[in-house]
């Protein structure tokens, strides 16, 4: 499923609509919408600097687990470095403005923000360190300690996270998210 807005084209995976459809049906307890809508805030940071630094966005696809921003070449790095942080920093001033209106969107905005500064591959704070290091470093020795770095942050998450599933008896995100972060490792 696609459609345009202005120059831009937006994809929609069917799998994705099948799955936040489902999970929809069955959260009760509106967590799922609060996620969305703090992921939807993100990405719209990242957008928002995209404009602020003229970079014409091709395509959006959004995928099951994370969204493709597919533009054209960043001008610099410093402006390179500013659209990787737009998401953080839309994260950080919406999880202000929800403090007042509610405390789930509030930490949740907090919580995403401060997860996406990790750097670990596929997160924003890995593509800064890889910013960083391409200023001193060629770009194969910059993804190898990325690499390095994204496995050695791995095994306290995995450890944490399936800590968190015998303690909790049912909270296996932590323990998915890790998951999810080996599996983006492994095939990159």
């Amino acid at each position: 499923m696609s459609f345009r807005l202005g120059r831009t084209r937006f994809v929609v995976g069917y799998e994705v609509v099948a799955a936040i459809t489902a999970v929809l049906l069955l959260d009760r307890e509106n967590r799922v919408i609060c996620c969305l809508i703090a992921a939807a805030l993100h990405e719209s940071g990242h957008l928002l600097m995209m404009r602020r630094f003229h970079v014409p966005v091709r395509m959006v696809t959004f995928r099951l687990f994370d969204v493709l921003i597919e533009a054209d070449p960043v001008p610099s790095t410093c402006a390179d470095m500013w659209i990787t942080l737009g998401g953080v920093t839309m994260n950080f001033l919406c999880s202000l403005l929800f403090l007042p209106m509610s405390r789930k969107l509030m930490l949740l905005n907090l919580a995403l923000g401060i997860f996406n500064l990790l750097p670990v591959l596929s997160l924003d704070g890995g593509h800064l360190l890889y910013l960083l290091l391409s200023r001193r470093f060629l770009p194969r020795t910059c993804t190898m300690i990325l690499k390095a770095v994204t496995f050695i942050l791995l095994i306290p998450f995995m450890t944490a996270g399936i800590l968190m599933l015998f303690r909790s008896g049912y909270n296996y995100s932590l323990l998915v998210i890790s998951l999810y972060l080996t599996a983006v490792l492994l095939l990159k």
